[in-house]
């Protein structure tokens, strides 16, 4: 018999704060709530106390059942708890429960426990284990445990000395049933002995003593399907289960390669029924917290991967850099978090069906699982491909003759008799030694005692594989209705239940279809993967459902995805577990080739947008060969450009914005485009944009074909960023006056245009904040210094108001950019130290870098010029591993002029020349005249011909000249004058220097301080 027993935490605590009467009140809902949870499950109350009592589980009951059920009241038993505490306004309401099973004297009345008297060690234990259990914990015995070890999931509790009892005893905390069963219980007859594999073993043995050692390691297992991988292992978890204070599982499938982070996301979204599948980001705390995970930074970073709702905004803005950064750092602190316990077994299943970020963190953990004390075990097909360096893998090998009979006598001793040698030898040779195919084949002569030998005899010459279905549809064609319930689970896929089956076969009736999964469950073609409730169903082995898939007819085939499609894309809650990239298979499977290139490209922004670029990729790219197979040309264009539209970003930030899939893909999209009708042409602007972003020279065309071609679409917000394109293209080819016209005419649609989320899709900040910091930074170039520092400041708050970090990075630069034009050092210094603050609250190491190079700038202005010059040049090489931004030819302006007072001219005028070269090949023309008037100085120290130095001067001045840029044009100007290299240049600039001092703005200096070598 098994007996419970429950007390509430902490009652008398709450006597002497409640009144009497209120106190009672609770009590008594308590208690209600108790006996309804245990007499729900056929348990009865023995005895009540106060705030506990004694529940037994009769003996009439098998012994397993009684087990199982007293388990469950007791999970029971504290749901209700929390609940009376909700109800009642006391959240801090808990409960403790024991359950301990052992032979029990039952005196008079038939054994009826109701009217008898009990006696027996399982009353004692259960009340001993409920003193020792943890609020809202149940702590059973060993025995308890054996028998229900199929029905819940326990945790090994340590041995432990129990008042009243000679002999310590085994405890175990008993987990909520509603949790998965995992493959090891789900695959393969585990109670059939364990044939063979002794060496494998003893290799697993020897890397987990290692790893108990603290020295962890990886290994691989391999075999075909069938083989015994998960059987393995089971062994290996019994045989590590007193060592180890964690088991983790992650179980790759079929259909999951799409979906970052896969296995992890299946155990967190185990039971997400009735929230339509949505992920939250408590779902993933309470996750990580169940094994020892208390990090928030941690579950910030898998909710934000995971795609949870209410994860971290922030991330979204970093770079995929930066996200794989912090991801292995986040799998580093949980296993170590974890083994703060003791050694960890993970264990990851089938991974060639494993998704490209999870392969990542996989590679990830195997460089550090050195120093810990974990022990990887992966299993896969053959022919798998992880990348992983020295790692140790085992390859199973099919069972020989005499293990071949050795299974056959466990499974089925009437087979293997001597008398049937001849049966064994063909068992043998149609299995090939697998023991999922001897397994069936075992099966199916139970159920087909008659001519057997005839009937299994012309498979021998057939393959494995074959003879394997035929033994599958054998058995299924006597099943009944229970076969089209296989088939249809079958294409419902790795998980499925009964309301969606009913959807897929609606000419079952609902009790038709429960009998079938009871039948199949029976016949060992399923499991259920969630014991209780209402529960969830799987195939006991993945081979099993591929070969009842694969005997499907083509058509009936489609038509059971195209229903299963219909229903779950009405309603997600008849398969919360299934994500868009599984439901776009279906729609694909059931040829519905237009609503499956929609899903995947909603799948593929999901993946986008938690920064699993990989998987994104991978679906989008899917997608666009999809939209080959629509009829029509239109229609396919159309689905064309929807999936470039999210593909475009994707591939700038993997592949770069001038990388050739990049550019073909918006080439080919503005090609689409452009023979579009001119009402959609507002819908694909980011193809423009994208065709803009992506051209191979900055010289105006393309900005001006998007305002071509878009001038005609009223929208706001089109016309606003097509004038992002202008002005930042005019910026950079100096045109400042036509900068800040596009600047002003973009701010005056800005209020009636800019929508949520275009920060990230243009540029990465916010459109504004880019308008006002370049007018700022062409006005001082017009020689308006003071209408600079206003615009740069609005363009500060703005970036404030947005607190998008993108922007207000982007605000950082343009403002160090503006002190740099103007010698400013002190405010310079200024923007650095809030560079500095950003990039410590968020990963962002170019903006480091460029922090570094400025920092190099004004100490080399602080007479600690060699010191400055070393920064600028580190600061260099980092920025050059990450990008290579428009700004280059000013931060090689900085370097030049502190070389040129280390006397290290030469590498000066090379740097310049160089700078200078590359902004006339690129288009990035607006610092050109400052790069020239550099090189004229740098001549003139190295004592060059004056035909050199006036040819530099003279590039110098017509550049400044023709892009009105003042400042540039006077210090030109002023060191002509001051050489006296050329009085026929001075002559023929003089006119235009006194109108460009003349148009020089009140209120604030061109430059703040003046460059030492014009001092003198």
């Amino acid at each position: 018999m098994t007996a419970l027993c429950y007390d509430l935490v902490g009652s008398t605590d709450l006597l002497a704060v409640l009144d009497i009467e209120d106190y009672e009140e609770l009590m008594s809902a308590f208690r209600r709530a108790a006996r309804q949870a245990i007499s729900s499950c056929s348990g009865v109350v023995d005895s009540e106390a106060g705030d506990g009592g004694v529940a037994l589980f009769p003996a009439e009951m098998e012994a397993k059942d009684a087990a199982s059920q007293a388990i469950r009241a007791g999970l029971e038993i504290i749901e209700a708890c929390k609940r009376v505490g909700l109800e009642k306004d006391h959240t801090d309401l808990h409960v403790r429960v024991g359950i301990a099973t052992s032979m029990t004297l039952v005196h008079g009345d038939g054994g009826d426990p109701a009217h008898a008297s009990v006696t027996g060690p399982a009353l004692a234990m259960a009340t001993r284990l409920q003193a020792m259990a943890q609020p809202d914990a149940i702590l059973v015995s060993d025995e308890t445990r054996n028998l229900a070890r199929r029905s819940h999931v326990f945790s090994f509790r340590g041995i432990h000395v129990i008042k009243g009892f000679a002999e310590p005893e085994r405890i175990w905390r008993a987990i909520s049933h509603k949790r998965d069963v995992d493959r090891f219980f789900a695959f393969g007859r585990l109670n059939n002995t364990f044939i063979g594999r002794g060496d494998e073993l003893a290799t697993i043995a020897a890397c987990w003593h290692d790893a108990v050692a603290g020295k962890g390691g990886a290994i691989l297992v391999q075999g075909e399907a069938g083989i015994g991988k998960s059987r393995l292992l089971y062994e290996v978890r019994k045989k590590t289960r007193f060592q180890r204070a964690k088991l983790l599982l992650f179980q790759c499938q079929p259909g999951g390669s799409h979906s970052a982070l896969y296995p992890l996301l299946q155990n967190v979204r185990s039971d997400l029924a009735g929230k339509e599948g949505r992920l939250e980001t408590s779902d993933v705390a309470q996750v990580f917290a169940n094994q020892s995970v208390h990090d928030d930074e941690v579950v910030d970073i898998f909710s934000f991967l995971l795609g949870a709702e209410g994860s971290n905004p922030g991330l979204k803005e970093a770079d995929l850099k930066v996200i794989r950064e912090k991801a292995a750092w986040a799998v580093r602190r949980s296993i170590e978090a974890i083994c703060e316990h003791g050694p960890l077994i993970l264990v990851v299943e089938d991974i060639h069906w494993i998704d490209l970020t999870s392969r990542q963190l996989l590679a990830e953990l195997a460089l550090f699982i050195h120093r810990v004390p974990v022990l990887l075990i992966m299993t896969a097909r053959p022919g798998t491909y992880l990348g992983f360096r020295d790692l140790p893998h085992i390859t199973l090998k099919p069972l020989d003759r005499e293990e071949t009979r050795q299974a056959i006598m466990a499974m089925r001793p009437e087979i293997g008799a001597a008398a049937h040698s001849e049966l064994i030898s063909m068992v043998e040779e149609v299995t090939g030694g697998v023991p999922l195919f001897i397994e069936e084949i075992c099966q199916w002569i139970a159920e087909n005692a008659a001519s057997i030998t005839d009937r299994l005899a012309p498979a021998g010459s057939s393959s494995r594989i074959s003879v394997f279905e035929g033994i599958l549809q054998a058995r299924l064609e006597a099943l009944g209705p229970a076969k089209d319930v296989a088939r249809a689970a079958a294409v419902a896929g790795n998980r499925f239940n009964l309301e969606l089956l009913q959807k897929l076969l609606p000419e079952y009736s609902d009790e038709t279809i429960g009998n079938a999964l009871d039948t199949l469950i029976e016949a060992g073609f399923l499991i259920r993967v969630r014991p209780s409730g209402e529960p969830d169903y799987g195939f006991r082995h993945a081979l099993i459902r591929e070969t009842i898939y694969n005997a499907l007819l083509r058509r009936r085939r489609q038509a059971l995805h195209q229903s299963l499609f219909s229903a779950v894309g009405r309603d997600r809650n008849l398969a919360p577990w299934l994500g868009t990239a599984e439901l776009a298979e279906h729609a694909e499977r059931a040829g519905l080739i237009e609503e499956a290139i929609d899903q995947f490209i909603a799948a593929g922004r999901e993946s986008y947008v938690r920064s699993a670029m990989a998987e994104a990729r991978q679906i989008l790219d899917h997608a666009m060969t999809l939209c080959q197979r629509v009829r029509g040309p239109d229609k396919q264009d159309v689905l064309r450009l929807a999936a470039m539209m999210p593909l475009g970003p994707i591939l700038t930030a993997t592949e770069g914005p001038n990388s050739l899939p990049a550019r073909k893909l918006y080439e080919d999209g503005v090609e689409i485009a452009r023979r579009r009708p001119l009402a959609e042409r507002a819908k694909w602007f980011p193809i423009y944009w994208g065709w803009w972003f992506t051209g191979p020279t900055i010289d105006g065309e393309r900005a001006r074909a998007v305002l071509t071609d878009l001038r005609d679409v009223d929208d706001p917000e089109v016309q606003f960023q097509a004038r992002h394109c202008v002005w930042a293209i005019e910026f950079n080819l100096g045109h400042h006056k036509n900068c800040i016209a596009a600047v002003d005419e973009g701010l005056a649609l800005y209020g009636t245009g800019q929508r949520a989320g275009n920060a990230t899709l243009f540029g990465g900040h916010d459109a504004r904040v880019c308008g006002l910091s370049h007018r700022g930074l062409s006005q001082w170039f017009t020689g308006r210094a003071a209408s600079a520092v206003r615009s740069l400041a609005e363009a500060r708050r703005w970036a404030m108001q947005t607190a998008h970090v993108g922007s207000v990075a982007h605000v950082y630069i343009n403002e160090a950019m503006l002190d740099c034009y103007r010698r400013d050092f002190s405010a310079l210094r200024g923007v650095i130290a809030d560079i500095r603050e950003l990039t410590k609250r968020h990963h962002l190491p170019s903006l480091a870098a460029l922090a570094q190079i400025l920092e190099g700038w004004c100490e080399g202005n602080a007479a600690r010029v060699e010191q400055g010059r070393d920064q600028i040049k580190e600061g260099l090489a980092i920025h050059g591993e990450l990008q290579t931004p428009e700004d280059y030819p000013v931060y090689y302006g900085m370097l030049a002029e502190l070389l040129a007072r280390t006397g290290e001219t030469d590498e000066a005028l090379t740097l310049v020349s160089s700078a200078a070269a590359e902004a006339e090949a690129g288009g990035s023309l607006s610092w050109l005249a400052e790069l020239y008037r550099r090189k004229a100085h740098l001549l003139l120290l190295r004592g060059s011909s004056g035909m050199e130095v006036v040819a530099a001067l003279s590039k110098s001045l017509a550049t400044a000249d023709e892009q009105n840029a003042v400042p540039i044009l006077l210090n030109a100007y002023e060191m002509l004058r001051t050489w006296g290299v050329s009085e026929e240049l001075s002559r023929q600039y003089r006119s235009r220097v006194d109108l460009a001092k003349s148009a020089i703005e009140q209120g604030a200096a061109l430059f703040v301080n003046l460059e030492p070598s014009l001092r003198h």
